[in-house]
């Protein structure tokens, strides 16, 4: 019971981590150029396609995924953490993957004003650096998901799973005989 409660707290932590993550993600082109913070010519609040597929739908996967790891069932958290790994692959493989159904090139990171380092920070804050983040914290949540194994003391010691998972205890990360 101790270790089932020990996975449902850190699959809580990923979802928690997931979801402010994933709402950056999705919120910061639109906030981001009105304190200094954007990429390329864009202003504060303006809707585009670039914006809508490539930060708020990526971002609203993650957040809506943190959302169902944080119901409490493996049910339903298996699915939040897979698409919120969805999300955050997605910011990461999405700004190379656009101009495949875009009719304007996205030009890299061409359009910014600053320095080198200016720019791999705001490519980092708007992108790379939050999708990888999502991935990992949905990844980890996902394989604490896969190998969850929980006891019911009313079983007289047998191990139960609520999870098609092996019976098989875990003891210092290996499986026991």
């Amino acid at each position: 019971m101790v270790a089932a409660v020990h996975v449902s707290r850190q699959v809580k932590i990923a979802a928690v981590i997931v979801g402010i993550v994933g709402i950056w993600g999705a919120l910061i082109p639109f906030v981001g150029p009105s304190f200094g913070y954007g990429m390329g010519t864009a202003e504060s609040w303006q809707w585009s396609d670039r914006r809508l597929t490539g930060h708020l739908a990526p971002g609203f996967a993650a957040a809506l995924g943190a959302i169902l790891m944080l119901q409490g069932r493996w049910a339903r958290q298996l699915p939040g953490a897979s698409l919120a790994l969805l999300g955050g692959a997605w910011f990461v493989l999405g700004p190379t993957l656009r101009p495949l159904w875009a009719t304007q090139s996205m030009g890299g990171m061409s359009g910014m004003d600053g320095s080198a380092l200016s720019s791999a920070l705001t490519g980092l804050g708007y992108h790379y650096g939050t999708g990888v983040v999502i991935v990992i914290a949905a990844a980890y949540a996902l394989g604490l998901l896969g190998a969850r194994v929980t006891v019911d003391p009313s079983a007289d010691g047998a191990e139960r799973s609520d999870a098609p998972t092996t019976r098989a205890r875990i003891s210092a990360g290996r499986p026991s005989p």
